[in-house]
């Protein structure tokens, strides 16, 4: 007679293994402890080897939209530039460039200067806001072509200062509109110095 009564299996083979750990485990009820994937990431399975965007970046793509906020107000300030005082500039602007100053040149001049100024604007802040976008997405081209611009920025500006102005419609807006020219200058050099920090860097190499 078996001394466990009601448990005999017929088929057991008393010389077969017996389960190892882990079967033993599940039977009694516990389970296998989950395995850690060393790629998933610490919080929430963020994917491995992604970068968080450093506040050089995020600052650099809030100044740019500011500059964009900036080109479209020097815009704004040419179109309501009265007449006279457009005049006037444009005949120093002549005169400082060593250029006679013709009355029908001035007249065309006066006529056409706020719409190019206008339509200057609206390009440069395209540009800005589209430079802030895809900096801040870490894109290397936009960072190259960030810094060529701003250097561009700041060279044209200081020479503007100096005499001779190179951007279509200029005379519009008078100081207002210099003062923009220096503070858009400004923001690009600040700019291109946060595009390049240590930080900055590793973040552009690391979203490639």
């Amino acid at each position: 007679m078996s001394q466990n009564p009601g448990h005999d299996d017929p088929h057991h083979d008393p010389s077969a293994p017996r389960h190892d750990a882990d079967a033993r485990q599940h039977e009694g009820g516990f389970q296998a402890a989950p395995s850690y994937d060393a790629h998933d990431g610490a919080h929430g399975g963020a994917p491995a080897g992604a970068v968080a965007k450093p506040q050089s970046v995020g600052l650099a793509q809030k100044l740019m939209y500011a500059g964009g906020v900036i080109s479209l107000i020097g815009g704004v300030v040419a179109l309501a530039t009265p007449e006279d005082q457009l005049r006037s500039a444009i005949e120093s602007q002549l005169e400082a460039s060593g250029q006679p100053v013709d009355a029908a040149m001035v007249d065309a001049a006066v006529s056409t200067a706020p719409i190019f100024g206008l339509i200057w604007a609206v390009v440069v802040a395209a540009i800005w806001f589209a430079l802030g976008f895809f900096n801040g997405k870490g894109k290397g081209w936009a960072r190259i072509v960030a810094t060529v611009l701003g250097v561009l920025n700041v060279v044209t500006t200081l020479i503007g200062l100096l005499g001779t102005s190179m951007m279509p419609g200029s005379a519009a807006g008078g100081t207002i509109n210099t003062i923009l020219s220096l503070l858009n200058a400004v923001l690009a050099a600040v700019i291109v110095f946060l595009l390049w920090k240590k930080e900055s860097t590793a973040y552009f190499k690391g979203t490639r």
